[in-house]
């Protein structure tokens, strides 16, 4: 009886789970049918970090840029060109994935529309690559077109080469990962090994890390326990990470006290999001400042010693957080 009760129960979650995988297929590993453009087509290449004399002319002591979460395709020429005149005396700026909805023509060509005549459009930019980057799949791919797109600092590890890189500036030690490329646990290994020697060999300056997936996830049912588990500990060495995917604003101090992770100061995690798509930060979320229900950017303006991020609304330019950190 007893093998029988255990054969209906395997059977039946074996059915469940088939029926569980017809369904949600398509939403799993399926790619929608791209749009037509009709327009005219812009070929176009970002200026990045993979540059001599851009990195040069940004050797200076104080330093200014804007960080924009997931856009979506959701930000009009007029919104961009609103940001670069709120902070005209800003150097460069940094997007967090999910720049465009699908890696399409289509959202290409919006994300360039979105940018003409701006000023973004003649400043470099730091850009990693979101899950809305990548093509669905059983494993998930990223066309090379991107890297074509965004010729970043090849630097990265062996695997993630132009998609997690770093940037060094006088103050600063800017680092970016691409968390969605890690198919396997080897490629986790790898670009925690990398995350943890580029952080410590980063010296006095100040180290920001941005990521498209939080390792403190802010929105129900949205946590990367695998993220956390392979940067949790590397990441004690940053000042501050950057991430987006969740869709809200919320900022986090974590203090390492635990016995192998003891830290003096803290590190600051914080969420944020340009789009229109909206979760709510969920209960619970150990935040020192949240916010969900508008789209937000951050200002980050460093000086020797001092590093200040302002984060305001886009639509209204109101501020509705801000912190500093300060060398000893």
């Amino acid at each position: 009886m007893k093998k029988i009760i255990g054969w209906i129960i395997g059977l039946s979650l074996l059915a469940g789970g088939a029926t569980t995988c017809a369904i949600r297929w398509e939403a799993w590993f399926g790619n929608p049918p791209e749009p037509d453009w009709t327009g005219e087509k812009i070929n176009h290449q970002f200026m990045t970090m993979n540059n001599d004399s851009v990195l040069h002319a940004l050797q200076r002591d104080t330093l200014s840029f804007l960080l924009l979460g997931d856009i979506h395709n959701s930000l009009t020429n007029k919104q961009m060109a609103t940001l670069a005149n709120r902070h005209s005396n800003i150097q460069f700026y940094a997007q967090l994935g999910d720049w465009m909805e699908r890696p399409y023509t289509y959202y290409e060509q919006m994300m360039y529309q979105s940018l003409l005549g701006t000023g973004l459009d003649t400043l470099p930019v730091v850009a990693i690559p979101g899950n809305h980057e990548y093509l669905k799949g059983v494993v998930k791919t990223l066309p090379e077109k991107w890297k074509n797109i965004f010729p970043n600092p090849q630097n990265g590890p062996t695997r993630f080469v132009g998609t997690s890189y770093f940037v060094d500036f006088p103050q600063l030690r800017l680092i970016t990962l691409d968390t969605d490329g890690l198919h396997r646990m080897s490629d986790y290994t790898q670009v925690a090994f990398w995350l943890k020697k580029t952080l410590r060999d980063a010296g006095d300056k100040f180290t920001i890390v941005i990521m498209h997936h939080p390792v403190y996830s802010t929105a129900q049912g949205r946590s990367n326990p695998l993220i956390w588990l392979a940067f949790h500990g590397p990441l004690r060495e940053a000042d501050v990470v950057f991430s987006g995917h969740d869709h809200n604003y919320a900022r986090r101090i974590v203090h390492y006290e635990e016995r192998f992770w003891k830290k003096e100061e803290p590190t600051v995690f914080i969420a944020t999001n340009a789009s229109h798509k909206e979760y709510p930060v969920k209960k619970n979320s150990k935040c020192a400042s949240s916010f969900s229900g508008e789209a937000v950017y951050e200002y980050v303006h460093i000086v020797p010693d001092t590093l200040r991020i302002s984060t305001y609304l886009i639509h209204s330019g109101e501020p509705i957080d801000e912190m500093t950190i300060c060398k000893h």
